[in-house]
């Protein structure tokens, strides 16, 4: 079985709280970079729709997420956005396993 894990989440926001968004994501990013189990943390948007945003996160693995939604810019970036959202995130946790190619 494959540790790695990938984080998918999507979050709509208000319409007027777009920039504003840009902003106060940057230091969690930053952050969540340097973590020791962060493999990639990337922000999308979605150019349809310009309010909804996606995270694509991929981890070491389990403890990897755990510790990151321990961390103290993690709890203050959910606290800075909550009134910026239109609604509660998405999230889906996913096993980034592959099984070994045929010979």
């Amino acid at each position: 079985m494959c540790a790695k894990k990938l984080i998918a989440a999507k979050i709509t926001l208000k319409a007027d709280k777009t920039e504003a968004f840009i902003e106060a994501v940057k230091p969690l990013i930053a952050a969540s970079r340097a973590e020791p189990g962060c493999i990639s943390y990337t922000l999308y948007q979605n150019p349809h729709e310009r309010t909804s945003f996606f995270f694509f996160e991929e981890w070491k693995d389990q403890a990897a997420i755990d510790f990151h939604f321990a961390t103290p810019h993690f709890k203050s970036f959910g606290d800075q956005i909550k009134d910026m959202t239109a609604g509660p995130p998405e999230i889906t946790i996913l096993n980034a396993c592959v099984p070994p190619a045929a010979k």
